[in-house]
């Protein structure tokens, strides 16, 4: 008769049992390796195959990199030959005059996003001396209604174009893709104020010109009377305790668009640095802001995303307020 065995006896007796079956299955799979490795000797395809297996983990690691090199390689490319073509068409219509205030901001934007001296000073000169079969691009605005998950967002969308069909039909498909309209020119601008902005650097520099440059803080008291001179109809310093990076901590003077060549001379007189200026469309209140939730800010960040790979597609002005924006 078998025993049955219970207790502290039983459970040892089942883990010598486990014990040994762990180690034949050990020497087993031990055996079938020797004999692998033997076989694959006489195989060198064999072991190309075991290398490359070895290998694919990190192999898509470094892929992911690349890909994702490549596309900010890419965004960075557009980027810059969307500046150079905006230098170019205002170049075009001053014939290379830097006194224009056109060119001076599309010669500003351009450094804004470290465009390189040399395609500057190209871009400038092809414009100012177009090839007789170069078409003109002129700018065109398109204002639309985008969908919200809290109601609808006002865009205004702004080209440069020399084939006004082909970008009126690029547009519309973008913006009905993800179920917009595009309303009449003009439509959302009781919603928008156009305005001439103009971005300040926080440090005034001894010569902009000279790598080691001193510089020292701006003072605001003097930076707000010589804005003011200038024609400059709002400042802001930004909030006291946000002590950012230069570049992206500006201090941002508002005019009428009329004016923005007036308030840039002003400030340079003064030594003051504006790094950008250009003529906007800002929101003209927060009570016109469309606030969005996390799924409806990917949603619309997917579509300015559509627009900024549109060649022809230069800015979208809207008003929508996404989650980190809310107060």
């Amino acid at each position: 008769m078998n025993a049955i065995l219970r207790g502290p006896l039983a459970l040892a007796s089942r883990s010598l049992l486990h014990h040994s079956r762990y180690m034949s299955a050990v020497a087993l799979h031990n055996k079938n390796l020797v004999l692998s490795q033997q076989q694959n000797q006489n195989n060198p395809r064999s072991r190309y195959s075991l290398q490359i297996t070895r290998h694919m983990a990190g192999h898509n690691k470094w892929s992911k990199i690349k890909r994702k090199k490549a596309a900010n390689d890419v965004a960075r490319a557009r980027e810059h030959t969307k500046v150079a073509r905006a230098i170019e068409v205002a170049s075009r219509s001053c014939q290379g005059d830097m006194a224009d205030i056109s060119l001076q901001s599309a010669v500003a934007a351009a450094r804004a996003v470290q465009l390189p001296k040399e395609r500057i000073e190209k871009a400038i000169e092809r414009g100012a001396n177009p090839n007789a079969k170069d078409e003109l691009s002129v700018i065109r605005r398109y204002d639309g209604m985008i969908p919200g998950n809290n109601g609808k967002i006002a865009v205004i969308i702004e080209t440069l174009t020399e084939n006004r069909n082909r970008t009126a039909a690029n547009v519309r498909h973008l913006v009905t893709k993800i179920g917009g309209e595009l309303l009449p020119t003009g439509a959302n601008d009781w919603l928008f104020e156009h305005v001439g902005v103009v971005y300040v650097s926080r440090n005034k520099y001894s010569d902009e010109e000279e790598e080691n440059a001193t510089r020292e803080p701006v003072d605001e008291d003097e930076l707000l009377e010589c804005a003011l001179d200038g024609g400059a109809t709002d400042i802001d310093f930004g909030p006291d305790e946000d002590e950012g990076d230069d570049a992206d901590n500006p201090i941002v003077i508002k005019c009428e668009t009329i004016g923005l060549l007036t308030l840039v001379q002003s400030l340079k007189s003064g030594g003051f640095v504006s790094t950008q200026f250009e003529n906007h469309y800002l929101v003209r209140s927060e009570g016109n802001k469309v606030p969005l939730n996390a799924e409806g800010s990917e949603k619309f960040e997917k579509f300015l995303d559509s627009m900024d790979e549109d060649m022809d597609v230069t800015t979208v002005y809207h008003n929508a307020n996404f989650p980190d924006e809310v107060s």
